[in-house]
């Protein structure tokens, strides 16, 4: 296989993170919302382990709570560019948890899977500390972010993948998950597959968890609450799989709901990255409200 994660990396680096910084720059955020950054999830001061608290100002009962991840096609971004979405949640009466983790080539998958589950352990503890209920815990990643979300989730469910994955037991009751724009298959064969091989490296075979990248196959070995999808008619990267994951979690008899905008004119990831717009806001408030009516 020709390594081509150099280049991978100057696409993100080049187009990728210039227009994120002038997306956030060009954007108001709500004023309504506390905002705590850069708590240590592993006492390590590494960057990676790093992750945000949102919450309503002035908030005086305990909230349900949104875990975030990220996306950057696992190589790319920092919880920083999910911020402005994650303050929209918040400001709706949620206490959101948004999360760093390694990055490919740095590490695997699987570190961004473990530290992931040690996100998970620490927001079990300290929850409440920032209003959250974890009662009511929900989970939710957009493109990367959402086979993270996808597949921490079922770690957290499943004792045998955790074994696969080495990933400590957080053993957290998620009663939701949203999946925006997903990549939740890294080992094929289509034209997703000649990126996510790259991800996977050359040294895949040899992992333990080979074989246990695809969501199809994952869903074997656990279960996952009621899943909301979202894609749309520009979703190059992700219209595909997103339907594909749809079918998927259909036919391992969870409760799903996929929203799909023909429009080809919203971008992957629309809801995320501009979060204040009128479709935005629609499909957003249409997430929570699945959640609420389904948890």
């Amino acid at each position: 296989m020709i390594n081509l994660m150099p280049v991978l990396n100057m696409f993100w680096k080049t187009f990728v993170e210039g227009n994120d910084e002038k997306r956030i720059n060009s954007q108001t955020p709500p004023d309504s919302v506390e905002v705590v950054s850069d708590l240590q999830y592993i006492d390590d001061g590494k960057w990676q382990h790093q992750l945000d608290v949102y919450y309503p100002k002035n908030a005086d009962k305990p909230l349900p709570v949104i875990i975030d991840i990220h996306g950057g096609g696992w190589m790319y971004g920092t919880k920083r560019i999910n911020k402005y979405y994650n303050m929209v949640l918040a400001s709706k009466g949620y206490t959101v948890f948004s999360i760093n983790y390694h990055l490919v080539p740095d590490k695997d998958v699987g570190t961004q899977l473990q530290d992931c589950m040690f996100a998970f352990e620490w927001i079990k503890h300290h929850a409440k500390e920032y209003h959250g209920d974890l009662d009511e815990l929900f989970v939710t990643g957009d493109s990367a972010g959402g086979f993270l979300a996808a597949f921490s989730t079922m770690l957290n469910n499943s004792e045998k993948l955790r074994e696969v994955y080495s990933a400590v037991s957080p053993e957290l009751n998620i009663r939701g998950v949203a999946l925006t724009c997903p990549v939740c298959y890294m080992d094929t064969n289509d034209v997703v597959g000649l990126y996510t091989k790259q991800i996977l490296g050359k040294d895949y075979k040899n992992k333990k968890y080979k074989g246990f990248v695809n969501l199809d196959e994952v869903l074997k070995y656990s279960s996952l609450p009621p899943v909301y999808l979202i894609t749309c008619g520009g979703d190059m990267p992700a219209r595909k799989v997103t339907f594909k994951a749809y079918e998927a979690l259909e036919d391992a008899g969870v409760k799903c709901k996929l929203k799909y905008l023909p429009d080809k004119k919203l971008a992957h990831v629309f809801c995320i990255t501009d979060p204040f717009s009128a479709v935005s806001q629609e499909v957003n408030n249409d997430m929570l409200k699945y959640w609420q009516e389904n948890k």
